[in-house]
């Protein structure tokens, strides 16, 4: 068979070794048991996911600091799990938590899949491996929030992941190289592309999309490439642990725990947080408990999911909640479980009666394509299984979106009672942080440099719709019947009626793009789902309430960065409100979810972390890379 194919590399790399795969090592010679776990460590870190190890690894720096890390989850040893195409068959069950939220109202009563990881690395170990960064706007809404610059666009710049070089003139590929450093987060473009998106590109400038270059002074908007998080060299997923883990799991002043939960955290009589309950995991009720002392910070980074049913567990969260379930209230912070924010997807599909060879639907029908899919990367690790989601996607402002009705929904956000739509549960200090976020939002709609929907493409003729800029608020709240079993979730999906509205724009949106004649000419589009019979508005917001998901597994919020009176729970220095000794540096600090997937902020806040609690103990300055960003683009061969 004849493949007209354009490859995106020009160096054939031969079988990668064995030594090149972090894998590949024995885990069980870097980790601490029960038996050999120190009593009191300076630094203990609850969470061995993506942020936790960042941090483990640069508090370690200093040699004269122990450090903990203390994961519910194992490692994931599975060769495949750091191959790109382990994107295809999602996320693996064994490193996820097993979790699904009540039923949400405004979806017909549907119950959602909670995607939260509970593996060493968390969601790098398992995500899509995209990495790029929402819009300068979204930044700089927290700096905004918080009255500290250090947490707006500029100020975080230097903590984004450092990427790889990447690709070739036949798809004009664009970055930024001065947004990139040296890190230890490898980043670069797939060797292979399908040359479909160059059409599907084609058609997103006729609908209005503006072409960006991603990375460039906060352009997270517009049509662009963005990086994987891929090692170029051997051609595997680049993540927490092969980055920030491995190269110094054998320092001796960094011990890692493994299958063990972290039950609550003390404080002291002068509200200074001082140790940790811990037991093995699988243990449902407290036994086995050890008690670990921190002599200078305990850092949280349990996740959104997990470090405010945490905080809950210790007596620190809404007082009427912990009253109710008999817990003794130590700190009143109605905001520890709340301003949950995660982005909605739905699918917009369609028949491409004509197409470009060869295309993604390839490989899943065309036998003699998958068979030498399968021979060339065996062979030089390229093709379409060197691939993980892609590498170019339309990041869209509600303008472009809904341009007859962009002023009349942000209209609606600014002028709406937001109580009405807001859980019960609110206090007025939550409320008034609601009420910020929204005057920021309501600005973000009304920006050309600003996104509220993100469509991945790449050749494709299925496409994900997703939500950057959700108006609704959800909860994180302790189980009254299970206090150490998984936390009760409610994402408040929909409850806000602005988010269907935009979803509803989104479709419409979707098919203009499919009406141009970029698309019409190469594809000759025949609309799937929801189906050309669904016409009205009407109709549309019916399929949407039947068929939106919560999740994409971004899950931020719920112990948010913002003033105490707001309804926060962690100030700009990470320390939580009202308790010294006590720092939060994952996605659950996040004010405003940014438009983008959360991997590449992640890592962003937990450098930043880092290097604010070194600050704070007076640790020895940060090694110059601390200062380069996390990611290193690599240049595509």
């Amino acid at each position: 068979m004849q493949l007209n194919i354009i490859h995106l590399a020009t160096q054939v790399l031969l079988a990668i070794p064995s030594s090149c795969h972090p894998q590949s090592r024995d885990w069980r010679n870097w980790q601490v048991d029960a038996t050999t776990v120190q009593d009191t460590y300076d630094y203990i870190v609850v969470g061995g996911g993506q942020s936790g190890l960042v941090v483990a690894n640069r508090l370690s720096e200093d040699a004269n600091a122990s450090v903990l890390v203390v994961e519910y989850g194992h490692f994931d040893n599975n060769p495949e799990q750091i191959q790109p195409s382990s994107v295809r068959n999602g996320w693996p069950p064994q490193d996820l938590y097993n979790l699904s939220s009540v039923p949400q109202v405004a979806l017909l009563n549907r119950v959602q899949k909670v995607y939260s990881a509970a593996v060493v690395g968390g969601g790098s170990t398992v995500n899509g491996m995209m990495l790029h960064r929402g819009a300068a706007d979204d930044y700089n809404n927290w700096a905004l929030l918080n009255n500290d610059t250090g947490w707006s666009f500029e100020g975080l710049l230097p903590y984004f992941v450092k990427p790889s070089q990447a690709l070739v003139d036949q798809f004009n590929m664009t970055w930024d190289a001065d947004v990139y450093g040296q890190g230890p987060i490898h980043v670069s473009f797939a060797r292979f592309q399908y040359p479909g998106l160059l059409p599907q590109w084609a058609g997103m400038e006729e609908v209005g999309v503006a072409p960006q270059v991603e990375g460039a002074g906060g352009h997270g908007y517009g049509v662009y490439w963005y990086p994987n998080a891929i090692d170029d060299a051997t051609v595997t997923r680049s993540y927490a642990v092969s980055g920030y883990y491995a190269p110094v799991a054998e320092r001796p002043n960094l011990s890692l725990l493994t299958g063990h939960r972290v039950n609550e955290i003390l404080l002291d009589e002068t509200f200074r947080a001082t140790s940790i309950l811990v037991q093995p995991r699988g243990d449902h009720e407290p036994t086995e408990i050890m008690t670990l002392e921190a002599r200078k910070e305990i850092v949280l980074a349990a996740g959104a999911l997990h470090s405010p049913q945490i905080l809950q567990r210790s007596g620190v969260g809404p007082s009427a909640l912990l009253r109710d379930y008999g817990i003794k209230v130590l700190v009143d912070l109605p905001g520890v479980g709340s301003n949950l924010q995660d982005h909605p997807i739905n699918h917009l599909t369609f028949n491409y009666t004509k197409n470009l060879d060869p295309n993604p639907t390839d490989m899943q029908s065309n036998a003699s394509f998958i068979e030498w899919a399968s021979q060339v990367w065996e062979e030089s690790r390229k093709g379409p299984l060197s691939t993980t989601t892609g590498n170019t996607a339309a990041v869209v402002p509600l303008r472009q979106v809904a341009p007859d009705t962009w002023d009349d929904i942000a209209r609606e956000l600014s002028n709406q009672n937001a109580t009405l739509f807001l859980p019960q549960s609110y206090t007025k200090e939550q409320i008034a942080g609601y009420e910020a976020q929204r005057l920021l939002l309501a600005d973000s709609f009304s920006r050309t440099d600003n996104a509220v929907v993100e469509v991945p493409f790449s050749g494709a003729s299925s496409f994900i719709l997703m939500m950057t800029k959700e108006v609704s608020r959800g909860t994180v709240l302790l189980d009254p019947d299970d206090w150490y079993g998984n936390p009760i979730v409610d994402y408040h999906t929909f409850e806000n009626p602005v988010d269907s509205r935009i979803m509803v724009e989104s479709f419409k949106f979707g098919r203009r793009w499919h009406q141009t004649a970029a698309i019409i000419q190469t594809f000759a589009p025949v609309e799937d789902s929801p189906g050309v019979n669904i016409t009205s508005d009407e109709a549309l917001l019916k399929f949407v309430t039947n068929t939106t998901s919560s999740s994409t597994g971004h899950m931020s919020g719920t112990c948010a960065m913002m003033p105490r009176h707001l309804g926060g729970v962690v100030g700009p220095d990470l320390l939580v409100h009202g308790i010294t000794g006590l720092s939060i540096v994952d996605a659950s600090i996040i004010p405003l979810i940014p438009g983008a997937h959360t991997c590449g902020t992640v890592y962003a806040i937990a450098e930043k972390a880092a290097d604010l609690i070194k600050r704070r103990h007076r640790a020895k300055p940060p090694s110059p890379d601390s200062f380069n960003l996390p990611l290193r683009m690599e240049t595509p061969r």
